[in-house]
């Protein structure tokens, strides 16, 4: 596949002091993607709180924390348009970025939906959203250590995609136990709230898939 020409300059490759330059005045967008993963990780410690209780107060949170996200995504794009050069390729701090905020907003509808057809959440779902979270904070290690440590931000794309396998195998075990039930309304709503999750566990792999291409691109 092509990559389309980023303003890239790592440093120590021989752009001398030029790229030193225009990497000490440009702005920090390691940082900024790192800082959306914060705001992406609190949102979806909402959604945790939210799967286990329903609560609206938890769904309120993951609104504005969903907003939060988007501002800290916004931030970032905004610095990507001004960089003259920036210590990782462009188009994958913005493909991460982008699938970053699929995950919250995933989340988000998930819960609103949920609610909507007054579908109180169980123990299956508090657990899938443990891992979704768990996943997001191996995401957001691995932002934080993309130009400083490649092999380290391998690793923790590793670690979000196993608690995205282990979302997908709590997800058949809720399917086989609420189409035992017997109660054929809970069973139909319930079907599609668990592939939410599921879907966004997709996400979430999505997420590190594109984070070992940045990786390797780093090599």
């Amino acid at each position: 596949m092509s990559r389309s020409p980023g303003r890239r300059v790592r440093p120590g490759a021989g752009h001398g002091i030029f790229g030193k330059f225009f990497l000490s005045v440009a702005p920090d967008v390691v940082h900024l993607l790192a800082t959306q993963g914060e705001r992406s990780l609190e949102a979806m410690h909402a959604f945790v709180a939210w799967s286990s209780t329903g609560s609206p107060e938890a769904l309120d949170s993951i609104r504005s924390l969903d907003q939060a996200a988007y501002d800290a995504r916004r931030s970032l794009l905004a610095a990507l348009r001004s960089a003259l050069a920036t210590p990782v390729d462009q188009e994958d701090l913005y493909v991460l970025s982008e699938r970053c905020d699929r995950v919250v907003k995933a989340c988000k509808n998930l819960a609103a939906e949920a609610d909507s057809l007054a579908w109180q959440p169980d123990s299956y779902a508090a657990t899938m959203a443990g891992c979704l979270a768990e996943a997001m904070g191996h995401l957001l290690e691995g932002f934080r250590n993309l130009a400083k440590d490649p092999d380290l931000a391998g690793s923790c794309a590793d670690r979000a995609g196993s608690k995205a396998h282990e979302v997908v195998r709590v997800y058949r075990e809720a399917m086989r136990a609420i189409l035992g039930t017997g109660d054929l309304d809970r069973a139909f709503t319930g079907r599609e709230i668990y592939r939410s999750y599921a879907r966004a566990a997709e996400l979430v792999t999505a997420v590190g898939d594109r984070l070992w291409y940045a990786v390797i691109a780093e090599a």
